[in-house]
């Protein structure tokens, strides 16, 4: 009955967030960390663009019930029963005694010292461990209505940020704080030094739910460049440049001036405008949503947004945006069509990069005016987090499960970042050294994480026609509507 109540009561949070999230192709095997953009944020037909209001995550006036943290499964010879609600296939747990029960498994060293430590850890707690997969839309569902009942049915959900962040700020999660977790502990380590997990604190929290296995942040995006294109117009080299604290905003601007010839069809920049536009508000220590109260209005953002636009639709020394084909607007670079581009391992990988008759560089984006190179963000918080839900009994007891299972390298970094096929696909030593620079460097903006946004290439030329808004007009015309949705996220 609990159960069946608790569907109901969650049927508008379900709603919006199958919604919001059931175009993600996230739906088992594989990495599912490593994905493309997506498709573009946009409203429907309505008033200026928006169809519908801001989400709502809980019905109104809405407690979690008022229990004792008392789940606490069993086995039938007497182990804890740890069930990890994830939405892929994960491997090792007790239901494997084989280390090719993953049928992906490519180094097999490393995957019976994953399996051993399963049995390590099955042993030193007393516990029987099994990975569940719910799937991407199921995992999204099962989190509310089973947490919200008072009955998790996970000891340790493994979700993506867009759905684990709300879950967290309704209450449904247990903070590691609150579970007895020192504050000297591996997982409370400053950024890039974790060695086992590593922890993320949602801004404006006084706890910290959030946590996950330690290592190489590889989903990172820079900025890649034709070193043949910029030799050719006598231009130093970026990451020189960024080495001298020279990499600026203006610098960029005219790189792109020079580089741009539209009667050959190259362009200074091409690429996602997503990436493009987040990692520019980091640069100039900005963001849309980066807690309770938007930012869109912000000086610094309207800086970002201002130098966006003369790019696009000023100097058009930026590709044209082409709505119909996201592709396109990132591989054209592999055809020596574009001065700078946004660029990553998979994006080399899918759009030849490897392959290529010029050298590729890759730099961070360059500093903004409001920025600083030794502190800016690199990255915006995203990608798949553990968090364990309210009502688990003795969920310090899960979390040391859970990171005794993350340590299969048992402190040893040269098993943990064996990192070869990342390596080979960032295509020379040069290009690593300046990714690692800055790489792990955490921002956090909800922009793309409220479930709807006013598509930002709204501000842009496109291959259909002119920008419909200058930066003014768009902040004006759509900073409420972001309120209003940040507030409904923040339970406000």
């Amino acid at each position: 009955m609990k159960r069946f109540i608790a569907l109901l009561i969650s049927i508008t949070f379900l709603f919006v967030m199958v919604a919001a999230c059931g175009d993600n192709n996230q739906t088992g095997g594989g990495d599912p960390t490593v994905t493309g953009p997506g498709p573009a944020l946009s409203f429907g037909d309505g008033e200026d663009g928006v169809e519908g209001g801001p989400p709502t995550f809980v019905p109104p006036d809405y407690s979690m019930p008022d229990k004792d943290a008392d789940v606490y499964r069993t086995t039938a010879d007497g182990r804890r029963h740890i069930i990890i609600g994830t939405f892929y296939d994960m491997y090792y747990d007790s239901t494997h005694n084989d280390i090719f029960d993953n049928p992906t498994v490519t180094n097999p060293e490393t995957a019976q010292m994953e399996l051993d430590t399963v049995r390590y850890v099955e042993d030193k707690y007393n516990v029987y461990i099994e990975f569940v997969n719910m799937t991407w839309d199921g995992i999204i569902e099962n989190i509310p209505i089973s947490i919200m009942s008072g009955f998790p049915d996970a000891d340790v959900y493994l979700g993506d940020t867009q759905f684990i962040i709300p879950a967290i700020l309704n209450g449904m999660g247990t903070s590691l704080e609150d579970m007895g977790i020192p504050s000297n502990h591996d997982v409370f380590a400053p950024p890039g030094e974790s060695i086992v997990m590593e922890s993320f604190k949602i801004p404006g929290q006084d706890k910290t739910y959030m946590f996950r296995s330690a290592g190489v942040n590889t989903g990172m995006y820079m900025l890649g460049y034709n070193r043949e294109i910029l030799q050719r117009h006598g231009l130093e080299d970026p990451q020189d440049l960024w080495g001298k604290g020279e990499w600026t905003w203006d610098v960029f601007k005219d790189y792109c001036r020079t580089i741009t010839d539209v009667s050959q069809d190259i362009y200074g920049y091409s690429g996602y405008w997503t990436n493009f536009l987040q990692s520019m508000l980091f640069t100039n220590d900005t963001a849309f949503a980066g807690g309770p109260v938007q930012t869109l209005d912000s000086p610094k953002t309207l800086e970002v947004l201002n130098f966006i636009h003369e790019l696009y639709n000023v100097d058009k020394t930026a590709r044209p945006w082409n709505p119909d084909d996201w592709s396109i607007n990132n591989s054209l670079f592999a055809e020596g069509k574009s001065g700078f581009w946004i660029s990553a391992f998979w994006i080399n990988d899918e759009f030849g990069g490897l392959n290529t008759t010029f050298d590729i560089g890759m730099v961070p984006f360059p500093v903004g005016p409001q920025g600083n190179a030794e502190t800016m963000a690199t990255t915006n918080i995203s990608g798949n987090y553990y968090f364990i839900p309210r009502y688990i009994k003795d969920a310090d007891e899960v979390f040391n499960v859970m990171y005794d299972l993350a340590n299969w390298f048992d402190g040893d970094l040269e098993y943990r970042d064996d990192l070869g096929w990342f390596f080979d696909s960032m295509i020379s030593q040069a290009n690593i050294d300046y990714y690692m620079k800055v790489a792990g460097r955490m921002g956090f903006d909800l922009f793309d994480s409220l479930g709807f946004g006013p598509s930002f290439d709204m501000m842009i030329e496109n291959t259909t026609g002119p920008a419909t808004y200058t930066p003014a007009q768009y902040v004006e015309t759509f900073k409420q509507v972001y309120q209003d949705a940040l507030d409904n996220y923040f339970g406000n």
